[in-house]
């Protein structure tokens, strides 16, 4: 094409030839969704329309929810990924994963120079403060900032690279190929104090950031057993220390959250009641979502905690050094996991959340039941107790949701399983949820309670009882013999010392 004497030739655009850039962007995204990773990021570099019209979309995906670990090039990547001025915006869930670098096999000198320097990287991140500088830096310049989460797995939810491909941390690939290993992302030994120190820096950081976020979330699945037992890998009570100096920028942070899921192990050395949580939980009034995972805590912790966060206002903690009553005014929704207590308590924390409260979790909770539990005295302790929830004066439950239930008798240190029989034919199910979208809360639970299946010790076998009573008793006449025998016998020796 020749241009009109007298003027310029025409400008070629060079997007103007691009097919996909003049499709209708619905269709173009259902293009793109069924591509892996690779190809997107190809077809974005190939024309800078289409980056243009997948930016959103390609920026929700990958940058709405960034998981990072503690590096210096991963750290570095949050840095700048808050200071780019599209980037910052969209970022709004800030994962720290607990990946370390792991010792490698036999390999060549190279790769054992690389994970040496791995290790002094991390090190000195934790122990010089670079961890809290890089992410008060972050999360500085993050405007919609929502939810900083903590955890130890990596979600296997990225579908577009395939079937349980997962959403690792940045950097974690090119750690794994330079030092010829995979980083841990479980506990190392028995009361690891990673999950711990990592939490301490993150409140620290976001503290000194003045950030703002309304969920902070810490997600503790692993539990690797060692050759001392299962591990206790969680938040100690140590985790919720505020030193002083930092309290007052800590406070407004504390304040505003409205979501805080924690994974507890409060079965330390110390043995001392959660004192240091409870302060850290009187400074969150606000909640709406409380989730509380006890990983690994003894029955006493679980109990002293639940009992001090059921108590009202105008009551008195059980110890000189526990924090004042919370009332927690806001709260819509409890979760307790993996926590052994008595019916008793549970109806107190219901009954002091009542106002507010709506939804009711329970994963792996484990309900004591009396001693005597034999034949027909056998009583699931979970069927009074729900039938007292739905008197308890002013309550508001709308959904109460059960999985993994257990129930235990008395004292032993002996938890059964509790599930549902939904239909005759059907096998038994793990999980249940009451809702009042159909149904009364007594009804519900009532329902809830009719469906269950408590698995029971054995009964001893009468039997056998008598048997031993048998043996007992044959057991003792030999024994009386015997001690008649050798009673005479130091009778005899006593007589031969006398006269002596």
């Amino acid at each position: 094409m020749t241009s009109a004497p007298g003027t310029s030739p025409a400008i070629m655009d060079p997007q103007a030839g691009c097919g996909l850039a003049q499709i209708p962007l619905e269709t173009l995204l259902r293009i793109t969704y069924f591509i892996s990773t690779p190809d997107l990021l190809n077809v974005r570099l190939s024309c800078k329309a289409l980056e243009q019209r997948l930016f959103n979309f390609f920026s929700h995906e990958f940058f709405r929810k960034k998981q990072f670990m503690v590096s210096s090039n991963s750290l570095q990547a949050l840095v700048d990924i808050s200071k780019h001025p599209n980037l910052s915006p969209v970022l709004k869930h800030v994962i720290i994963a607990t990946d370390r670098p792991s010792r490698p096999g036999w390999s060549q000198d190279q790769y054992r120079a690389l994970f040496e320097v791995a290790v002094a990287d991390h090190m000195h991140l934790m122990a010089s403060g670079g961890l809290r500088d890089m992410l008060a830096e972050a999360f500085a310049h993050l405007p919609n900032l929502e939810t900083v989460d903590m955890r130890d797995f990596n979600s296997p939810s990225r579908n577009r690279d395939g079937l349980w491909a997962e959403w690792r941390s940045y950097g974690v690939v090119t750690l794994a190929a330079s030092t010829n290993s995979n980083p841990d992302l479980g506990p190392r030994g028995d009361q690891d104090p990673y999950a711990t120190q990592l939490f301490a820096a993150v409140t620290a950081a976001l503290a000194a950031a003045h950030a703002r976020p309304k969920n902070l979330e810490v997600h503790i699945r692993n539990k690797p057993a060692t050759h001392f037992g299962a591990s206790h890998f969680g938040l100690h009570d140590t985790s919720f220390y505020i030193p002083p100096h930092i309290e007052p920028a800590m406070a407004p942070l504390l304040h505003g959250l409205r979501s805080l899921h924690l994974t507890l192990c409060l079965s330390h050395a110390s043995r001392m009641r959660p004192f240091m949580f409870q302060k850290f939980l009187t400074l969150a009034p606000n909640l709406t979502w409380l989730r509380l995972n006890f990983n690994r805590s003894g029955p006493p912790d679980v109990r002293d905690l639940l009992t001090w966060l059921a108590l009202k206002e105008n009551e008195t903690p059980a110890a000189s050094w526990d924090s004042p009553p919370i009332p927690l005014r806001h709260l819509e929704r409890l979760d307790l996991g993996d926590a052994r207590l008595t019916g008793k308590l549970l109806l107190s924390l219901v009954t002091k959340l009542a106002p507010s409260l709506t939804s009711l979790y329970l994963r792996r909770v484990s309900l004591v039941g009396p001693d005597d539990t034999r034949g027909s005295s056998r009583v699931n302790p979970w069927v009074p107790c729900l039938s007292a929830m739905a008197r308890i004066p002013g309550v508001g439950l709308r959904v109460v949701d059960f999985a993994e239930l257990k129930h235990s008798v008395g004292n032993v240190w002996q938890d059964y399983h509790v599930s549902f029989k939904l239909a005759e034919d059907a096998p038994l199910a793990k999980d249940y949820k009451c809702s009042t979208r159909v149904l009364s809360l007594d009804k519900a639970l009532a329902q809830a309670s009719a469906l269950m299946v408590a698995v029971w010790p054995p009964d001893p076998d009468p039997n056998a009882m008598d048997e031993d009573e048998d043996e007992d008793e044959d057991e003792d006449e030999e024994e009386e013999e015997e001690s008649g025998e050798e009673e005479s016998g130091d009778d005899e020796e006593d007589g031969e010392d006398e006269n002596e």
